[in-house]
């Protein structure tokens, strides 16, 4: 596969290049009509619902309530998962990394962490990234597609299925969700739905960088979802060095539409914070960075970076974390420094899609 480099703000309406609607693309509220549509009754498209999303059915064959005459049509017409895991990655401390290919040959990347409060799964919304963060490896060849509700939803599943139940959900992984918003929410939608997943919204955190009419979408919509906003720099000049696709926004303009989700759905931000060695980690850049957030309702999640070996930044030493940490407590700011999970083994996101981009798939699961 050749990957086309668009580079740009934001991708332009990539509507002809996602896939044909699936099941998984539905509300699960709207099973029962789709089921209807092929003739059988309403009530099996609920219980098909509820083996997907509660117990974890990754294949109509696993149904074993529905009769085997539908159970074979539907398996023909439309597998439950089209994605195939083409590539594994397991760091010491549990992370396990899965590339999973598409059946057009994109692939992204789907995490599970553990933690003290339980396993944590990370999300892609996008093939590749088009907002190109100097330090990803995930927009180093831009973006070749929005991913659909489905592909989104198959990564939850796909994980469920090899790792067991999870207690939070991330949308931190490939790609730009602000980009891609409609899909993103309606795959949240089925998660948080009772006839979905039943998943709570609490559990469940948007990484962003805040494009334009974004965050405002996410306050229509009414879930009260937690919002994390990739901010990485204390000022325009920097921030615009480091995220090249947010050139058209101030970092207060950004942080004041926080601010208004805020007031909306009552759930304080997260603001997330890349630590690079000698770029963005000094005094300076904390003392900046105090007085952008000060009085804001907000936390300042410090993420120490996990190095791409084609990018020539570096992680800073743990004194230089705490001492930037430390700055911004001074200043009166709730402040984590995150313990980073993953880094024995293609921890950055995009890594791992880059080294195996053209490994043979793996079949898919096993009976």
């Amino acid at each position: 596969m050749v990957a086309r480099d668009l580079r740009r703000d934001r991708p332009r309406d990539m509507s002809d290049s996602t896939p044909a609607p699936r099941l998984l693309d539905l509300h699960p509220r709207d099973w029962p009509a789709w089921f209807e549509q092929r003739g059988a009754p309403g009530f099996q498209g609920r219980n098909a619902a509820r083996w997907v999303f509660r117990r974890g059915a990754t294949s109509w064959e696993e149904m074993t309530d529905l009769p085997a005459g539908l159970r074979a049509q539907l398996e023909a017409e439309q597998p439950l998962i089209t994605a195939v895991c083409e590539a594994r990655s397991e760091a010491e401390d549990g992370a396990v990394k899965l590339l999973l290919r598409l059946p057009d040959g994109a692939s992204v990347e789907a995490v599970g962490m553990p933690g003290t409060m339980g396993r944590t799964l990370c999300l892609s919304s996008q093939v590749g990234c088009a907002v190109r963060c100097a330090f990803c490896a995930s927009g180093m060849e831009g973006v070749e597609r929005n991913l659909s509700r489905a592909e989104i939803l198959e990564q939850a599943l796909y994980l469920r299925r090899e790792q067991g139940e999870f207690q939070r959900i991330v949308m931190m992984g490939m790609g730009e969700p602000g980009h891609n918003l409609d899909a993103v929410l309606a795959a949240l939608d089925s998660l948080i739905d009772p006839e979905g997943m039943d998943f709570a919204a609490r559990r469940i955190t948007l990484s962003t960088v805040g494009p334009k009419g974004a965050l405002e979408q996410i306050a229509r919509w009414g879930k009260s979802i937690n919002l994390a906003l990739s901010v990485h720099a204390p000022d325009d000049t920097l921030r615009h060095e480091l995220v090249p696709g947010v050139r058209k926004r101030s970092l207060a303009e950004t942080l004041d539409e926080a601010d208004r989700l805020f007031a909306a759905t009552g759930r304080e931000y997260t603001v997330e914070y890349v630590l690079l060695a000698g770029v963005n980690d000094g005094n300076e850049q904390a003392s900046a960075l105090a007085a952008q957030l000060r009085g804001r309702r907000c936390h300042i999640n410090l993420i120490p970076y996990n190095p791409v070996p084609e990018f020539g930044f570096q992680r800073p030493e743990l004194p230089d974390q705490e001492a930037f940490t430390a700055r911004l407590r001074q200043a009166g700011l709730s402040v984590t420094l995150r313990r980073s999970l993953g880094r024995q083994t293609d921890a950055a996101c995009g890594q791992l899609r880059r080294r195996q981009r053209n490994s043979p798939p793996r079949p898919r699961f096993s009976a």
